[in-house]
């Protein structure tokens, strides 16, 4: 059995080919390219037709066997948020849902397209995952696809196909720590949309999706260093977040030697500091950038962590498991400045590569192709 998952929520398209084979799951394919940026602007086709001239041609580049496509789409424009009803009744539940749908989600009504799943029933009140969408928006998507001559077997949230790669690799139904109802604090990093999303109890709750991204990174290093966009993408590329790390550490040593006594009687050598050149200058101003970005996104995981709790007083959290597009160590550094343990996510172990493995060059560099949303889209597909 044979699906294709892709992940929609950028110009950097990302498509997964599962195979399933007995047990075994087996990502025959795995393509990342980008599509013209102004035929896609976080998450939203502002241009159908170019983007389906563009999946033509991915499809018959990469000779992808299937034309069913199971999307994955993420963007400002979209809603996912738990609510809580007066009401247990299948019947009911949906009727409530149909004529509040407006309290809930702040898009004209006729302009919504709309899901749910009940989470869990008590006796006299259901808690209901509700997802809400602009229908024109999915239209567009609908629409790009069906003029590619694809044939859209499903337009989904990226924060289910993320739940759906992060349930196959630590199965919580079976999960030690799942069984112990340890919430995990999930991650994904966009290159223009991220999201941040908890699982408890084996349901994922409160997904969030937010602008702050790969994206951000690079705007703003541009803003500083007034260079070319792929100037700054490669920046982001090479940027080592141990510098944070090691720079905080000799900040706080700094500190250190100047609070305590001079036992040099003040006569201490002043040497001229050689390294305040035009490239150690600009060094620092990037450092300065993307401290602050990243600090910036530890904030909103913290204010996620923090309402998390605040609904879930005898909760607590075990983990935050890190994913998405990757800064080498910023898995380091969000754990230095956060209280949590900081997990990356290994997709590698879980999914058999030997069809791809010949075609990166090494398993190192899988790291940055195995996208969990394309690959959760594919899961959907294999149990559909």
């Amino acid at each position: 059995m044979l699906a294709i998952g892709l992940n929609l929520s950028s110009y950097r398209i990302y498509i997964a080919e599962l195979l399933k084979s007995r047990e075994n799951l087996i990502i025959r394919k795995m393509v990342k390219v980008e599509v013209p940026p102004d035929s896609i602007v976080n998450g939203e086709i502002y241009n159908p037709e170019v983007l389906a001239g563009n999946l033509k041609g991915i499809w018959k580049k990469y000779k992808i066997p299937d034309r069913k496509v199971f999307i994955g789409i993420a963007n400002q424009k979209v809603i996912a948020k738990e609510i809580k009803i007066p009401v247990v009744n299948d019947e009911e539940i949906s009727n409530s849902i149909q004529y509040q749908i407006n309290d809930f989600i702040p898009i004209p009504r006729n302009n919504i397209i709309y899901d749910y799943y009940v989470i869990e029933k008590g006796e006299n009140y259901s808690r209901i995952m509700l997802v809400g969408a602009m229908k024109s928006m999915i239209n567009d998507v609908a629409s790009s696809f069906k003029r590619a001559g694809l044939l859209a077997q499903a337009i989904d949230l990226n924060c289910f196909a993320l739940y759906r790669t992060m349930n196959h690799i630590y199965n919580f139904e079976k999960n030690e720590e799942s069984s112990q109802h340890v919430t995990f604090c999930v991650v994904n990093i966009g290159l223009e949309i991220s999201i941040i999303e908890m699982i408890q109890d084996n349901n994922f709750k409160y997904p969030r999706f937010t602008s702050t991204s790969i994206r951000s990174f690079i705007n703003e290093i541009y803003k500083e260093i007034k260079k070319d966009n792929e100037y700054c993408e490669q920046v982001i590329s090479e940027f080592d977040c141990k510098f944070l790390i090691i720079k905080k550490n000799k900040s706080a040593k700094k500190e250190e030697t100047k609070n305590s006594p001079d036992k040099s009687g003040g006569k201490m050598d002043k040497k001229t500091d050689k390294s305040n050149t035009g490239a150690n200058i600009e060094k620092n101003k990037i450092a300065g950038v993307i401290k602050r970005i990243a600090d910036l996104f530890i904030e909103e995981i913290k204010i996620s962590i923090e309402h998390f709790l605040q609904e879930n007083p005898k909760s607590k959290v075990g983990k935050i498991i890190l994913t998405g597009e990757y800064i080498k160590n910023i898995d380091k550094y969000i754990e230095q400045e956060i209280e949590y343990k900081v997990e990356l996510l290994n997709i590698s172990d879980y999914f058999s590569l030997k069809h791809l493995k010949g075609n990166t060059g090494s398993s190192e560099s899988l790291k940055y192709i195995l996208d969990p949303l394309a690959i959760g889209m594919a899961l959907r597909g294999l149990n559909q």
